[in-house]
């Protein structure tokens, strides 16, 4: 009996530590990264991205798309597991089977038709013009789509791979209506768990995910304005991974031995855009004045400690069809001949405007538009800085009350159309892309039929053709292509950062 008892004991005390253990929850093993960028998200649903890039940078948690564009270019199979081209307008997708929606719905070829044509038909969708040439959604079988295309397009496949053409969960689209945006149900690696706006989204990974479920359990995202706040919470471990670090922080990250350093090149091309509707912008006098009334190159280099590469073309080395013949045809600094063109354009004494930025959404934004606000003055373009959030400043200037704005735009296929299309076509004008309301019949006509191009040696010679044409337009003055400086802890492994701002986590570890 008395040996009996200590058996009881012995197994009552294993009981207790194990209830314990259970009743701690998982957190003493629990892997949760938190990442963090200076502007929030406000969409959750991948036909709408009224906050652009950081939308898209959240959406890839929860949803696919049909094909997966890596970061040196490749395209792979995602959604879709191979796919044929019947003709340059008609493509035929065989679909990955045993695919579960968040919801526990099955993922069939009905689905991707609803998904596509639910985007197409959404007004609100700024980002659909990436899809617009698709014609038609044809379901074959419950694993086989057609995709009919309007004419022949040579980066489809890449802008298939962005979040806009993401595929949804019918089911959910019906249940939630327009808090869908609220409530995502794809079939990504990611299942949303709770979202308090401006304050953090939490991810818990996908147990049943078709690629294997994540090694994070726990992501989560946190908007922080403040750039050196983001650093002191990285070095701090509070945060794992941080984004648009600013310059003068860069060796503060290197020297602590928990985290790494990183310059990621962009697709992004930051520029200066000018209403083209709003005096005295209308003016392309004007506009060249100010190219040569700021030394890009200074600023990058000097102000913002060489973080970007100084361009002044539409578009930077890093997307496709880059000519450094740009740097020969652009504008360079020169004062002199910035004040001569303004007194050709009937401004001899300057003029007043005001000068929209953020601070926050881009590296260095604001010290940036301090240093061209100081640049401007010497030529006598006096601007008032209007420094705002991401919140306020982006629907100010894409709603055409910003005279001159500093702004941001990702080409996120790393195509030149995606730079032509969606910010000089005058079709776009307005909330679509092309803000500074830049209108060039000539210059449309030769973005339609390069949009309709397959052949690249012939596309390369349309894009210089529009470079030059926009170039001496100047409905901007172009300034840099973005570097990204991301701040990671050492023990995050995995991550794939892409030129495009999106950062995956479905293959991401996180070391004890």
């Amino acid at each position: 009996m008395k040996q009996l008892s200590w058996k009881r004991l012995a197994l009552a005390a294993v009981a207790l530590v194990l209830a314990a253990a259970v009743s701690a929850g998982p957190a003493w093993a629990e892997k949760k990264v938190i990442f963090t960028a200076g502007a929030d998200f406000k969409s959750l649903d991948p036909a709408l991205h009224p906050s652009g890039t950081f939308d898209g940078l959240v959406q890839v948690a929860p949803y696919d798309t049909l094909v997966f564009h890596t970061p040196d270019g490749k395209i792979e199979p995602s959604l879709a597991t191979s796919w044929t081209y019947k003709s340059p307008t008609l493509i035929v997708f065989k679909l990955r089977k045993g695919v579960k929606f968040h919801d526990g719905t099955t993922f069939k070829a009905a689905d991707v038709k609803f998904s596509l044509e639910r985007t197409l038909g959404t007004k609100r969708s700024r980002w659909k013009t990436f899809i617009t040439m698709i014609k038609g959604v044809k379901v074959i079988d419950d694993y086989t789509v057609e995709i009919e295309l309007k004419f022949p397009f040579g980066p489809f496949l890449t802008n298939m791979a962005i979040p806009v053409a993401s595929i949804v969960s019918p089911a959910a689209v019906k249940k939630y209506g327009k808090d869908f945006r609220r409530n995502p149900v794809g079939t990504g690696p990611f299942i949303l768990d709770k979202w308090v706006p401006g304050e953090y989204a939490r991810f818990k990974a996908n147990p049943n995910y078709w690629g294997g479920r994540p090694k994070i359990d726990v992501l989560e995202f946190r908007p922080i304005p403040e750039a050196s706040t983001r650093v002191l919470q990285l070095r701090a471990g509070q945060v794992q991974l941080a984004m648009f670090l600013p310059p003068s922080q860069m060796n503060e990250v290197e020297k602590d031995p928990k985290l790494n350093m990183l310059k990621n090149p962009l697709f992004r091309v930051i520029y200066v855009g000018m209403n083209n509707k709003i005096k005295p912008f209308d003016n392309p006098l004007v506009r060249q004045a100010v190219n040569y009334a700021v030394d890009t190159k200074a600023i990058v280099e000097k102000i913002m400690l060489g973080v970007g590469t100084p361009t002044r073309g539409p578009h930077g080395p890093a997307v496709w069809g880059y000519n450094p013949a740009y740097e020969q045809m652009g504008y360079s600094y020169n004062p002199e001949k910035a004040k001569a063109l303004l007194k050709e354009a009937g401004y001899p004494n300057g003029f007043e405007t005001d000068f929209w930025h953020p601070t926050g959404k881009y590296t260095a934004d604001k010290i940036a538009a301090e240093a061209i606000q100081a640049q401007l003055s010497k030529v006598g373009i006096r601007v008032k800085l209007r420094t705002g959030g991401w919140g306020l400043v982006a629907p100010t200037i894409r709603k055409g009350k910003a005279p001159i704005y500093f702004y941001g735009w990702g080409a996120m296929s790393g195509d030149p159309d995606m730079i032509f299309f969606n910010k000089f076509h005058s079709k776009n004008h307005g909330r679509k892309g092309n803000y500074s309301r830049y209108n060039n019949p000539a210059v449309d006509k030769l973005v339609d039929q390069a949009r309709q191009e397959v052949g690249t040696a012939k596309r390369e010679k349309m894009y210089f053709q529009l470079a030059k044409m926009v170039l001496k337009d100047a409905p901007w003055l172009f300034f840099k292509q973005e570097v990204m400086l991301v701040g990671k802890s050492k023990k995050l492994k995995g991550v794939i950062f892409h030129p495009s701002e999106r950062i995956y986590f479905h293959k991401a570890s996180l070391e004890d």
